[in-house]
């Protein structure tokens, strides 16, 4: 039996056959309190592809696999095309991945390693468009991660984990589609329908001001013109509806976050040893906006690996030593 990655959560996920069911080893990631605070960050960039992706693909390829499909066409920002890429050469299934120009190489780099085919486009919403336009035209099965109910109960594992860790007050969830923020709010539900927890900690949404449809449900923001956090920007999301209900049934709110949010957010969870993406900073971001005074977990929803972001500061503080002279007056004025 596959007790591995999601599947230890087996007799909560709706069944799939043994035989069908993919893993990489995906879940069980770290809780690290930063220091100094009440925010534990919910490391989700331990993930085999290096995102919280991988929990709701590694079920939802699971289905998909079971029902026999041989080819999926998927469209994505970033981290949804490399996860699914993954899962689906380890299920033998082929995959056409839509995205925007301005994903990160990186990202792309990895789901052309997989073996999959990359379209690039204009913008998210483009990418949408065209993967439902070559599922229909061509008969190929499209994979829409904010829409496909099968993509839910993986992410819901991230809840089940949660519960064992802490007694948390709020939890902040950087927020494109909604999908993660519904999921693990419906795994508090049903944990809380089966008395496994006395409350559900207070959910938060926070997204860039970039794009902010759901947070934009709570607060007044001003919008910007930027793509530093491109793994939450989708305009259009099926699942909106359902997160503006969980955030407002748990106590929780929206935030909106800008660049500067985003980088301080960045540079703490760096100092506390983990490098995050622009992307995986944002529920960061919106707890240091929030300032709540409780226990929170933080959702770092993917890998610095997936940028390697190079601020021009950066660059400046890189020492060029070409000679032992150098080397020596570098030392000196390190005494």
């Amino acid at each position: 039996m596959t007790t591995i990655g999601i599947w230890r959560f087996a007799e909560r996920l709706p069944p799939i056959r043994e035989e069908w069911r993919q893993t990489l080893g995906e879940g069980s990631t770290p809780l690290i309190r930063l220091r100094g605070t009440r925010i534990w960050a919910k490391v989700e960039a331990m993930n085999p592809t290096s995102s919280f992706k991988d929990r709701g693909i590694a079920y939802l390829i699971s289905k998909v696999a079971e029902e026999g499909v041989k080819r999926v066409v998927i469209d994505s920002s970033g981290n949804a095309a490399v996860s699914t890429s993954a899962y689906c050469a380890r299920a033998g299934i082929k995959l056409v991945a839509v995205m925007p120009g301005y994903s990160h190489a990186e990202k792309k780099t990895q789901v052309l390693w997989h073996g999959a085919e990359v379209l690039e486009v204009a913008d998210r919403e483009t990418a949408r468009i065209y993967a439902r336009r070559i599922s229909k035209e061509l008969g190929v099965r499209y994979i829409g991660v904010a829409l496909e109910p099968a993509a839910v109960p993986g992410f819901q594992t991230t809840s089940y984990e949660l519960k064992d860790e802490l007694d948390a007050e709020a939890i902040f969830v950087p927020t494109g589609s909604g999908t993660n923020l519904v999921a693990i709010t419906r795994g508090y539900r049903e944990m809380e329908k089966s008395g496994e927890v006395g409350h559900i900690p207070e959910i938060h949404c926070v997204q860039s001001a970039a794009c902010a449809p759901i947070s934009g449900e709570f607060t007044e923001y001003k919008p910007i013109k930027s793509i530093l956090a491109e793994g939450v920007i989708v305009p259009v999301s099926e699942r909106k509806d359902e997160a503006v209900k969980a955030i407002r049934s748990t106590g929780g709110n929206g935030w909106v976050v800008d660049d500067d949010d985003v980088y301080h957010a960045l540079e703490l969870l760096a100092l506390n040893g983990i490098y995050a993406s622009p992307t995986g900073a944002v529920g960061v971001a919106g707890a240091l906006k929030a300032k709540h005074k409780g226990d929170i977990v933080c959702i770092v929803t993917d890998s610095g690996l997936k940028s390697n972001l190079m601020p021009e500061d950066f660059k400046k503080r890189i020492n060029s030593i070409p000679d032992d002279e150098a080397l020596e007056r570098f030392t000196a004025g390190l005494g």
